[in-house]
């Protein structure tokens, strides 16, 4: 099974390609570079109904860099959720009622190591005519409740040094009917599973670029 949540979220905005994107959202996303955004500061936000958690671990980003003579290099880490008290109170009112946004962040740690990786990559020397983009992804998550053929809206936001604020990349996209577009077979109440199984089960398809 393939990640659902988020995958290719970034990679489909920054493109302008993703039909979900907000019109007056694109100038600014338009700006992120990803050869000079500063990782540190990147956030990424997801509201979603306040019965659906995310699971730890869950929510990762890639930084894929495909050299123009050929071949593919990426590296992939794991986002932390950011808990620290007075950076959530600055937020902005993002969420609906019924609704939990949830923050994430890279480690200090993953940042510096996805920065050397970037520079050696795509600002080394030689590499100018390298291509690169970034995409989260999120292929674990649980339901609380019954999930029972309503809507399940999803949110999105991005935060990066050159936005300087959060930035709605999808305003809620029906993850159901996202699911039957790639798939008709596929049971969002299994794709998501209830929070008291097992942890580690993933969510199923991908939205896709549209």
């Amino acid at each position: 099974m393939r990640p659902f949540l988020f995958a290719s979220l970034i990679t489909a905005a920054l493109a302008g390609a993703c039909g979900h994107v907000p019109l007056t959202s694109l100038p600014k996303l338009s700006r992120v570079d990803i050869r000079s955004t500063r990782l540190a500061d990147l956030r990424a936000g997801l509201s979603l109904p306040a019965d659906i958690r995310t699971l730890p671990g869950g929510v990762t980003m890639t930084i894929v860099v495909e050299p123009r003579e050929g071949g593919r290099h990426e590296r992939k880490v794991v986002l932390e959720e950011v808990r620290d008290a007075i950076e959530l109170a600055a937020l902005p009112v993002m969420v609906s009622p019924g609704r939990r946004l949830t923050v994430f962040r890279l480690s200090a740690n993953d940042a510096a190591r996805l920065s050397a990786f970037r520079e050696e990559q795509l600002l080394g020397s030689g590499q100018s005519g390298n291509r690169g983009s970034l995409s989260l992804g999120a292929d674990k998550a649980c339901r609380l409740g019954d999930l029972s053929g309503k809507p399940i809206p999803m949110t999105s936001y991005l935060k990066t040094s050159e936005t300087q604020d959060y930035i709605v990349v999808t305003r809620d996209l029906d993850l159901r009917e996202a699911v039957r577009a790639v798939d008709p077979k596929v049971d969002l109440a299994d794709a998501i599973p209830p929070c008291d199984t097992p942890t580690g089960q993933r969510l199923s398809g991908s939205p896709g670029a549209s």
